[in-house]
């Protein structure tokens, strides 16, 4: 054992015990990992301290895929400056940035992205509906996730092979919906034309539409598409509305013969399909950090 007195290592250990073991809305990973409190002033430093840093830095480091700059200290060794001291302000700043700003960096996490839902429908008009509702075990794990960088992603296309022009926008329209993001990340915009993202504890407990976007073809500038959620204890509920609002051209007269009248056609031709993908924990190695991920049930059918 070592005396030695260190503010750096005091700081490096909260951090740690925060990031793993917080709890709330975007407050920690609840991982119940036991990270050694900080000895008073004065205090003898034991190995015991040194390898709890050592243990809670690695499981960090693990789901970062970043490099845990610390080793593990055996009774009876001396604590040398490069086995901790002098890495742990840099350290601490790395993780800090880390967990503040997940949407950053969590593609290089130990994550995956996965699709949850898909549905499509053809040749179709009127207005279709799905509804997708994400179940977590209970609320903490719900802020859990999402703390750790998880994200509900919606998003839509269409097909048409016959350039038909009502098909061609609709094209259009689900491209320019792009894909919208449910996380813990800040709500971008209260304008739902131009928002990209919603933050998951800003849902309300009734339906609120957060994202709508117009086709850009005049002829067919009243169809949309709207995402409307909400969130109710543990349960996220995701609609998405395909509306074909257009209302075909017709006309009528009277003439040689009679009178006559014609209607256009009205229909998306083409099909339509909408995604919800998941970017969620891998949860594959124990020494990383595990949040158990939520499912995904179609609870009304798109078709």
């Amino acid at each position: 054992m070592a005396v030695i007195s260190n503010s750096d290592l005091s700081t490096l250990r909260d951090t740690l015990n925060s990031i793993l073991n917080g709890t709330g809305v975007h407050g920690g990973y609840n991982q119940s990992h036991t990270v050694a409190a900080n000895p008073a002033a004065g205090d003898v430093i034991d190995d015991a301290y040194q390898d709890s840093i050592f243990s809670a830095a690695s499981k960090v480091a693990n789901y970062y895929n970043i490099t845990n700059p610390f080793t593990a200290v055996n009774a009876g060794d001396v604590v040398q400056d490069e086995q901790f001291y002098n890495h742990a302000t840099s350290f601490t700043t790395t993780i800090s940035d880390h967990f503040d700003n997940p949407w950053t960096y969590s593609s290089g996490w130990d994550m995956t992205v996965a699709q949850e839902t898909s549905q499509t429908v053809s040749d179709w008009n009127g207005t279709k509906e799905q509804v997708v509702k994400v179940t977590f075990n209970d609320e903490a794990t719900m802020n859990a996730w999402f703390s750790a960088g998880g994200e509900i992603r919606i998003s839509a296309s269409h097909s048409d092979t016959s350039n038909n022009q009502q098909g061609t926008s609709w094209e259009q329209l689900t491209a320019e919906l792009g894909t919208y993001r449910i996380s813990v990340r800040p709500t971008d915009s209260t304008n739902v034309d131009s928002s990209t993202r919603k933050k998951y504890s800003d849902l309300t407990t009734s339906y609120v539409e957060i994202k709508k976007e117009y086709a850009d073809d005049s002829d067919y500038s009243t169809n949309y598409i709207s995402i409307e959620a909400y969130k109710s204890g543990a349960e996220i509920y995701v609609k998405t509305i395909l509306a074909d609002a257009h209302t075909a051209r017709s006309g009528s007269g009277s003439g040689y013969g009679g009178a006559w009248s014609w209607s256009g056609a009205d229909q998306a031709v083409g099909t339509s399909t909408v995604t919800i993908n998941a970017l969620k924990l891998s949860n594959s190695d124990a020494g990383s950090v595990n949040v158990a991920n939520p499912s995904f049930t179609v609870i009304d059918n798109l078709a």
